[in-house]
């Protein structure tokens, strides 16, 4: 991996040292972790520079909802496998006894996919009502 070129006009030459309080050098270093600078001292240089620095929120409000979500998608997924599993075995039987009996489980594995459906468009409905507000 090549290092990238720096612009002699940006580089930085100069060492400049600044003293902070404990609880000063602690509010940097909880800025830098929402923000895209890298270190306190990017940082600190964005803000002497007055360059633009991207903040980063997290919403703690639909970390369950997006828990939950995945959760669905993880279980959904499985049904699906399943449901291959199924077909597959019902492809290959030769007796119609057995062919009712997979049909019939193929219908128990899809049932579990339409109550999934119903609980993801509840909370789907949830999650619009909360940012589509007028």
């Amino acid at each position: 991996m090549t290092r990238r070129k720096v612009d002699p006009a940006l580089k930085v030459t100069h060492k400049v040292t600044v003293h902070l309080s404990q609880s000063y050098f602690e509010k940097l270093e909880r800025w830098m972790s929402h923000s895209n600078c890298r270190s306190v001292s990017e940082l600190a240089r964005s803000i002497l520079y007055k360059e633009q620095i991207n903040w980063y929120h997290k919403d703690a409000t639909l970390e369950s909802t997006a828990l939950e979500l995945a959760m669905i998608r993880r279980e959904l997924n499985a049904i699906g496998k399943n449901i291959n599993q199924i077909t597959h075995h019902f492809h290959i039987a030769d007796a119609e006894n057995q062919k009712m009996f997979l049909a019939l489980k193929v219908a128990a594995e899809y049932k579990k996919v339409g109550d999934k459906v119903e609980k993801l468009l509840k909370l789907v409905s949830e999650i619009s009502k909360t940012w589509l507000q007028k």
